[in-house]
C-alpha cells in the first residue's frame, strides 16, 4: 500500500512537470509571436544610436497601445515589392514624416511641412543627399508627400542607410513594433576595433 502511494505521487509529480513545461513553451511562443521579439542589428544604418552587433528587445504591442509619432524608432518588415534577395527581412529606422506630411530633403537638412527637423543626437552622418549625387555647382532638393497610412523613415546614419529615400514611404501595416533596449552587444567600437562584449551598451534604452 505504501509503495503504491509513492508510485502515485511520483506519477503526479511527473505529470505536473510535463504540464508546466508545455505551458511554459506555449506562453513563450505566444509572447514571441504577439508581445515581444528579439532582433540583431546587422548594419551601421542606425549608427551610433544602434551599432552592428547590438541585440535588441522589441515590443510588438507598443503601437497598439499608443500611436506612432514623428521621431519614433520602429522595427518593420520590408515589403515584398521592395525586398531583394540580399535585403534583410526586418529593418529599423526613425520616423521623419507622418501621413499627409510634406517632406523636403536638402543635402543636410530634412524639412517637414516647412519646419527644419533636428538631426538624431547620435547620428554618425547627417548627409541626406550624398555629395556624389549633387550636380556640379548646384543643389538638389527632393520633396515627398507622405500618403495616408504610410510613413517616411530614415536611418540615423543618413549617409549609409537603405530607407525611404530609395524605396519610398513605408505602409503602416509593415510595422512590427518599437525597440525597447539593448540586451546584448558584441562587436567593435572606437575604443577597441576588435570584436568584444560591449558591456556599457547592455540594458541601455533606445531613443
Amino acid at each position: 500500500m505504501k509503495l503504491r502511494l509513492q508510485n502515485d505521487l511520483t506519477s503526479i509529480s511527473v505529470s505536473d512537470v510535463v504540464f508546466t513545461a508545455l505551458l511554459a513553451i506555449v506562453v513563450a511562443g505566444l509572447l514571441k509571436l504577439f508581445v515581444i521579439g528579439a532582433f540583431q542589428i546587422p548594419s551601421s544604418s542606425m549608427e551610433r544610436t544602434l551599432l552592428p552587433g547590438d541585440f535588441i528587445m522589441v515590443s510588438k504591442l507598443a503601437f497598439n497601445i499608443s500611436a506612432v509619432e514623428r521621431g519614433d524608432i520602429i522595427v518593420f518588415d520590408l515589403p515584398d515589392s521592395i525586398r531583394s534577395e540580399s535585403s534583410p527581412v526586418s529593418l529599423i529606422k526613425r520616423v521623419v514624416g507622418m501621413p499627409g506630411d510634406t517632406v523636403r530633403l536638402t543635402p543636410s537638412v530634412a524639412y517637414v511641412n516647412g519646419n527644419a527637423q533636428p538631426n538624431p543626437p547620435l547620428s554618425a552622418s547627417t548627409d541626406l543627399i550624398p555629395k556624389s549625387l549633387l550636380p556640379i555647382g548646384g543643389n538638389l532638393d527632393r520633396t515627398v508627400v507622405v500618403p495616408a497610412g504610410h510613413y517616411f523613415v530614415l536611418g540615423d546614419n543618413r549617409a549609409n542607410s537603405f530607407d525611404s529615400r530609395f524605396w519610398g514611404c513605408l505602409p503602416a501595416s509593415a510595422i512590427v513594433g518599437a525597440p525597447l533596449f539593448v540586451y546584448w552587444s558584441h562587436g567593435a567600437d572606437a575604443a577597441d576595433l576588435s570584436a568584444h562584449v560591449r558591456w556599457n551598451r547592455i540594458f541601455t534604452g533606445i531613443r
